[in-house]
């Protein structure tokens, strides 16, 4: 199975940004913040929030979205139908990749959305 990151994918307006940060559950990692709710459609959707309070270059705050996109890509096909906000730390500007990936699926296997179990847990790509 492919693992293509599309554009229904991700969150694009502001109310459905306010509805995930209103109804939703706030879980806090060394790294990022993870917001999730149920999704009033059928559609497994997230979004990311770096603003210039993360850092006042662009190229920080990109590469921070980047990996954020890049985890939420590889962990969605264990994902139900919710909706995900991630809003990176300042600490992850020292993380790699797969760093962020195995602590967002940590966040995401503690609010109980994908296997916790190690035989069961998603492969670290």
């Amino acid at each position: 199975m492919k693992r293509q990151l599309r554009k229904p994918d991700k969150l694009r307006f502001k109310s459905e940004f306010d509805q995930v940060r209103l109804d939703g559950t706030k879980l806090v990692g060394p790294s990022m913040l993870l917001v999730y709710a149920p999704a009033p459609d059928d559609l497994l959707r997230c979004g990311v929030i770096c603003g210039k309070k993360y850092s006042l270059l662009s190229v920080k705050r990109n590469r921070a979205r980047r990996l954020c996109w890049e985890s939420f890509r590889l962990l969605k096909e264990y994902l139900p139908v919710v909706r995900l906000v991630l809003i990176p730390r300042r600490r992850m500007e020292k993380y790699k990749r797969q760093d962020v990936t195995r602590e967002m699926a940590g966040l995401l296997a503690k609010a109980g959305l994908i296997p916790a179990g190690p035989a069961e847990s998603p492969p670290e790509c």
